[in-house]
């Protein structure tokens, strides 16, 4: 019988009992232990990794976190000791724990590691997307703001009676998952819950003031010259509902960065008066782009998923291939008419 298969049978999606078992036996487990997030890591999947990787060594499992050779510097104050290896295939780990997505599209390479391993744990808070990881064992519950906030919901017991230098460290890496998709608790998804998180998190003896400017305000020159570019490109569309702006290679060559390293562009026009919806297009290799959605109108997880994205109701992306006015000629197209089921649901 395949037994990743049978397993997947046995499968749960929000049941925090069984998380916590789960996490309770790969800490007892003697087999070798590899973290993933998804491409392009982020202050929440690699953050959570770090806080995994960290309370594993605790119970004296030495995990590694797999990469595709991403530039971490943003993350240089949390890397501590933690274990960064770069994806080649000839990698293999017995178990794989599988941060921030659900989708094999978007572990990218590393998604061979999925095949390979004999046991998978996923750990998400994303809406279900197309591709959906084989694992078996899922955690998948839109209702936490980050995956920090899982993991935090999971071990909280624990945190709370560790020695205070391992207490701070990990919670200087569950506090920046929440900096992260909070965007410094300025999005829609800010709420009570999430504030008060915050002070439970922040009552682990870290100093939240140091992990935003660690997080947010530690740009090069280079990365800010390039954001002025990028901004510089911002039209208006659908009545000035829609902004959208882009970037493109020869705009990182020029400034000598890597755009995928560049914090969250969209977050420098969040916020701009009477617009319902941001629309960013990334160039990541010629002809192939990256989109990112953000809006409080339309769900743009939705909208996302027309074309293979996914994500969150008010943030959501996807991959397009094709030349940059050919995708926002079909998207700006296709947006008009979310914007037009959006406002007649409001009606």
């Amino acid at each position: 019988m395949d037994t990743k298969s049978s397993a997947t049978a046995i499968s749960f999606w929000g049941k925090m009992e069984y998380l916590k078992q789960a996490l309770k036996d790969l800490a007892n487990c003697d087999d070798q232990i590899a973290i993933v997030s998804h491409v392009n890591p982020d202050g929440d999947g690699f953050c959570a990794s770090l806080f995994l990787a960290k309370w594993l060594k605790l119970h004296g499992r030495n995990a590694v976190i797999v990469t595709d050779g991403d530039d971490l510097e943003r993350f240089a104050h949390l890397l501590g000791d933690a274990r960064i290896v770069i994806y080649d295939e000839s990698l293999s780990f017995s178990r794989l724990v599988v941060m921030d997505c659900n989708s094999m599209v978007r572990l990218g390479r590393r998604g061979e590691l999925v095949a390979k391993a004999t046991s998978v744990l996923l750990i998400d808070h994303h809406e279900v997307e197309h591709c959906l990881i084989p694992a078996q064992i899922s955690f998948i519950d839109q209702s936490y703001v980050c995956v920090g906030a899982i993991l935090y919901a999971a071990l909280e017991d624990e945190l709370i009676s560790l020695e205070p230098a391992s207490r701070q460290y990990l919670g200087a890496c569950l506090y920046t998952t929440l900096l992260n998709d909070t965007n410094n608790f300025t999005n829609g998804n800010t709420d009570t819950g999430v504030l008060t998180l915050a002070g439970k998190i922040s009552a682990l003896g870290i100093r939240p003031h140091l992990l935003y400017r660690a997080y947010f305000q530690n740009q090069s020159y280079r990365e800010m010259r390039y954001t002025g570019e990028v901004l510089s490109t911002i039209t208006i569309h659908h009545g000035g509902r829609v902004l959208l702006l882009w970037s493109s290679l020869e705009m990182a060559k020029r400034n000598d960065i890597d755009p995928g390293a560049v914090l969250n562009v969209t977050r420098w026009v969040q916020g701009v008066k009477d617009i319902d919806a941001i629309v960013f297009i990334r160039e990541e290799q010629p002809g192939f782009h990256k989109l990112s959605f953000r809006s409080m109108k339309v769900d743009v997880n939705r909208f996302a998923a027309r074309y293979g994205g996914g994500g969150h109701r008010n943030a959501s992306g996807c991959h397009l291939n094709g030349e940059l006015e050919q995708i926002i000629a079909m998207v700006m197209g296709d947006f008009g008419k979310a914007l037009e089921e959006a406002d007649s649901t409001d009606a």
